[in-house]
């Protein structure tokens, strides 16, 4: 293949290097006949198979003849809802392929941010954070009134205090909603 190829090209090479794998001929042949080597065909294969034909279209032809196999490579290993908005992006605004990791990395940054707090939200507020708190109070409610007094004036006084006043919180917060927005009871044991 030439220097001016474009990922296009590329790609249409990429897709008959898996034709004739997926027909039998070996890597060696395949590469061979395109007198290319095979660690090549082998790439070319890869990124075929990593920009589906829907991929493809989305990302458009003329985009597709803007961009390099460099460009290709550089996005590949992205998780599949980045890359094709990161080529378009790249073919658009002809981003180098230096540029193009950048923001590559950026989105990827951001991604990792945001799910690090969905996580951190599921974690703090989910079932069984909410299991947990649920047992500790009630176990709280159950002791002596020496223990109870031990706890509550310990460590963890300033929390059960927070926990209890969030429950008051919520508690009128559901009673002012009247039952408008949050007409659903909780089911016991199937927390959602």
């Amino acid at each position: 293949m030439t220097a001016t190829a474009t990922a296009e090209d590329h790609l249409a090479t990429g897709d008959s290097i898996n034709e004739q794998l997926n027909a039998g001929v070996s890597l060696d042949a395949t590469a061979a006949q395109l007198r290319i080597t095979p660690k090549w065909a082998m790439k070319l294969a890869w990124l075929s198979r990593a920009f589906t034909s829907a991929d493809r279209e989305r990302i458009g032809s003329e985009n597709l003849a803007r961009l390099r196999i460099t460009h290709l490579e550089a996005i590949a290993g992205q998780q599949e809802h980045l890359r094709v908005p990161l080529l378009i992006t790249a073919a658009e605004e002809r981003l180098s392929v230096r540029n193009l990791r950048k923001r590559a990395a950026g989105l990827r940054s951001s991604c990792q941010l945001a799910d690090q707090a969905t996580d951190t939200v599921e974690r703090s507020g989910g079932p069984d954070a909410m299991r947990s708190t649920e047992r500790a109070l009630t176990r709280y409610a159950g002791m002596p009134k020496d223990q109870l007094l031990r706890i509550y004036t310990g460590k963890s006084g300033p929390y059960i205090a927070g926990v209890i006043r969030a429950a008051h919180q919520l508690e009128a917060r559901i009673a002012q909603e009247d039952g408008e927005s949050l007409s659903v009871t909780p089911n016991d044991g199937n927390f959602i």
